[in-house]
């Protein structure tokens, strides 16, 4: 759940096991990147300490990743995934209710991973140079695309309306998220914006 990460293990030392079963090596590498995202955020996310970390030298991640660029983008697909699981598992408990509820229930989920989570979440925001391998599974996108669908009028499904509805609820969770993480400590207020906030969202997203 949100605020109960722990790295596997410890993301500054180097495990006594260097020699990897085939393709091994590959899932330990995101491992010991999401170890040192929970440890440090987004700067402590590096080639050499991800490598350090598994005991092997910075070339053999080439062997198993094209580029630096894309083992942090597997890291940060790694991030992604976690914060859409918390999403999915908070909607469990709206089920049947109708789709602007479960948009403001993923909106809270987001918000609440960001301030839960700042570190891991650094990955989740960071700009993306380089696209991950495969598509995310679970997708925190194509949640909130298909909650937004079921706004459409039955037949008429305008591209650009969902697309700008899309736009509105994720813009609106992420910056509200950024602020708050950066400007508000006090629990209290963080509430009281996040209620207000998402009501005006979910009156943008049904007009």
């Amino acid at each position: 759940m949100v605020g109960d990460r722990k790295a596997a293990g410890s993301a500054g030392s180097r495990p006594e096991r260097t020699a990897y079963h085939h393709g091994a090596l590959r899932d330990a590498l995101v491992d010991a990147g999401e170890a040192l995202a929970l440890a440090e955020g987004l700067e402590g996310v590096t080639v050499r300490r991800i490598a350090a970390a598994c005991g092997v030298s910075a070339a053999a991640v080439y062997r198993h990743f094209p580029s630096g660029d894309h083992l942090i983008a597997a890291v940060a697909q790694r991030a992604r995934e976690i914060m859409a699981r918390d999403m999915f598992a908070r909607l469990d408990s709206a089920a049947g209710r109708p789709p602007i509820d479960r948009l403001r229930e993923v909106g809270e989920s987001y918000i609440a991973f960001a301030l839960a989570e700042p570190r891991l979440f650094s990955l989740v925001s960071m700009p993306m140079t380089t696209a991950p391998d495969r598509p995310d599974d679970p997708n925190a996108a194509d949640l909130v695309r298909d909650i937004v669908l079921e706004l459409e009028p039955p037949g008429d499904v305008d591209e650009q309306r969902v697309a700008g509805r899309m736009m509105l609820a994720q813009a609106s969770a992420h910056g509200l998220a950024v602020i708050l993480r950066d400007f508000v400590p006090d629990p209290g207020a963080r509430a009281m914006l996040i209620a207000g906030v998402l009501d005006r969202v979910g009156v943008g997203l049904e007009a």
